[in-house]
């Protein structure tokens, strides 16, 4: 079932488009879900809660891409849970890593100024995202969207662990720059 059947049949609340989708893209939103939780259950259960977003998301919204709309939502569940976890007990990790690695660059609040002030940031980090080389741009995603291990990462780019750190420090000084340039810090 291609992606515009699955949206009909969402639009049509048909559930035979959850397993379309599950089949279709469960298997990289799962993996995500796994990098961000560390456990295997808890990622099926963001699998599910993602499906289940979309299930009641899909009408009213219809999505430019349905694969990108529901790994997002998969994503979204795996740093609630994460989130609701760590309030629970402190720990380490790549996803704490990752956030550590960023904290610097941006910050966020629970108002809706500071919601509004994220969509302008993460519109800008856009721009900024498009103006780096492939492998920069990769990197960076690879790292602070897909919240890969710095180790996977660089032996799956070719790098040492050093020359992709490196890389990343680089790339996360040019956004700061960017940032500061852009009135956004």
């Amino acid at each position: 079932m291609n992606e515009e059947e699955m949206q009909a049949r969402l639009l049509a609340r048909d559930d035979a488009a959850l397993a379309s989708i599950r089949e279709t893209w469960g298997r990289p939103a799962l993996a995500l879900a796994r990098r961000i939780t560390g456990s295997e259950e808890d990622a099926e259960e963001c699998l599910q809660d993602g499906l289940m977003a979309v299930w009641e998301t899909v009408p009213p919204k219809r999505p430019e891409s349905l694969g990108h709309y529901f790994t997002a939502l998969v994503r979204n569940a795996a740093l609630n849970r994460l989130r609701d976890e760590r309030r629970q007990k402190r720990g380490g990790g790549t996803v704490n890593e990752v956030f550590e690695e960023l904290e610097y660059c941006a910050s966020s609040k629970d108002d809706v100024e500071e919601a509004v002030a994220a969509r302008l940031l993460a519109e800008r980090i856009n721009v900024f995202l498009d103006s780096l080389p492939r492998r920069e741009r990769e990197l960076f995603l690879r790292r602070y969207y897909d919240m890969e291990d710095l180790d996977k990462l660089a032996a799956a780019k070719g790098l040492s662990k050093a020359h992709a750190s490196v890389l990343l420090f680089r790339t996360r000084k040019k956004l700061k720059a960017f940032l500061e340039q852009e009135e956004l810090l």
